[in-house]
């Protein structure tokens, strides 16, 4: 540190009104996945004005990733705060009875189209150097902070592309929560398309065609099969449950009086931790699609693959989660609890990519990716605080480096 805080603690330095107006300003300004480029725009200025070193790309100049990084005395250990900018879509937006733009307060919570998933969670990223800049203190190690895009399709151009990069970091934060616990895993995601095709005739005489539906059903029958073929129950995670496959999508046909010669199936699958990986979710699809395929060799299909995304998960044990309870009992005067994500976050990128201990940990909210999204305003300003002070921020924490 450069100065002492005359006995207050760092977190005393956050400011709530402004971390709720900086939530608000993030949340007004759409940035569907794909959409990322205002936003990033918007946090780059943030950042610069901040007077941190600015990074600024990705693989699509039009998708711009924004990398903000905070030098400390001593420059190690390390740690990153990454969070995504991208959400989803509204839906229907009539639906909605708060503006999904507007940042609108209610009994404690602030709507909005990721106001939760994650603009709260971004926010208080940039709160965070706010506090060390007000408090006039500097971190001992290098604080990095990481906004990305595309993390709800898989983060392929945004965690991805900053560990291709070589940002580096000794330890990570997702800044993602949702139900007040530190995420030491999360599930994987294999998802595909699944082409089956047939040979259009009149529905009156079937016989001269291949009905594609009809083949599509065997194979959805089959992969729902999956589970009791290769005893799932023996796979359960004590944190995120069983592994799980479910068909999302199903289109075919053209009208009622034709044999339909296409149908297309999107299969999800989530891989569980500890258990199983990618290799063997896919291993699993393909040996049931090879039995029909020598049941039936008129069956004729094509799978392509959607998304594919690693499961993760890190000790208990590790420093960054020691470091996240020693802040959350002077936040709260509780440690947090232990969780697992069935959905995933970029931390398998950071786990896997870089090879540190990475967790998952944010604000408190509802109905993400659901009408009527919302982020409570008192977890938006506790989170902050946690994220801010020196045991998780790496100030006095760790040991020193060798130097």
């Amino acid at each position: 540190m450069i100065s002492t805080l005359s006995g207050k603690s760092l977190s005393d330095y956050i400011k709530p009104e402004r971390l709720i107006s900086l939530t608000r300003e993030l949340i007004a300004i759409p940035s569907f996945t794909g959409e990322e480029g205002k936003v990033a725009s918007f946090i780059a200025d943030r950042i610069e004005r901040l007077g941190l070193e600015l990074e600024v790309g990705g693989p699509d100049g039009t998708r711009p990733n924004v990398i903000g990084t905070f030098r400390g005395s001593l420059g190690r250990p390390v740690l990153i705060y990454n969070g995504h900018m991208d959400t989803v879509p509204l839906g229907e937006q009539s639906q909605w009875s708060h503006d999904p733009f507007g940042g609108e307060i209610s009994e404690g919570r602030l709507y909005g189209r990721g106001s939760q998933d994650m603009k709260g969670g971004l926010a208080a990223m940039l709160e965070v150097v706010e506090a060390f800049k007000d408090a006039g203190v500097e971190p001992k190690g290098d604080l990095i902070l990481e906004f990305v895009v595309d993390e709800e399709r898989g983060g392929y151009s945004g965690t991805k592309w900053c560990v291709e990069k070589g940002i580096r970091g000794d330890y990570a934060v997702v800044c993602e929560g949702g139900d007040n616990k530190i995420h030491v895993c999360h599930k994987g995601d294999y998802g595909f398309e699944l082409t089956v095709f047939g040979k259009s005739a009149h529905a009156a005489t079937p016989e001269k065609g291949v009905n594609a539906i009809h083949n599509a059903i065997k194979i959805a029958n089959a992969l729902l099969q999956i589970p009791d073929k290769f005893a799932w129950r023996k796979r359960s995670h004590r944190l995120v449950g069983e592994p799980l496959l479910g068909i999302s999508v199903i289109q075919g046909g053209v009208q009622r009086n034709m044999v339909p010669e296409k149908c297309l199936m999107i299969v999800d699958r989530r891989v569980d931790p500890g258990f199983e990986d990618l290799e063997i979710a896919r291993r699993e699809v393909q040996e049931v699609l090879g039995e029909l395929k020598a049941q039936d060799e008129t069956l004729r299909f094509k799978v392509d693959e959607i998304i594919a995304v690693e499961p993760s998960e890190v000790s208990e044990d590790e420093e960054i989660v020691q470091a996240l309870q020693s802040a959350a009992l002077k936040v709260l005067e509780r440690e947090l609890e232990i969780g697992g994500l069935k959905g995933f976050t970029d931390a398998h990128w950071l786990i896997k990519g870089l090879g540190i201990p990475a967790v998952s940990f944010g604000t408190h909210g509802g109905n993400i990716h659901g009408i009527d999204e919302y982020v409570e305003v008192a977890s938006l300003i506790q989170t902050a605080k946690i994220l801010t002070l020196p045991e998780s921020s790496f100030c006095d924490f760790c040991k020193s480096p060798s130097v």
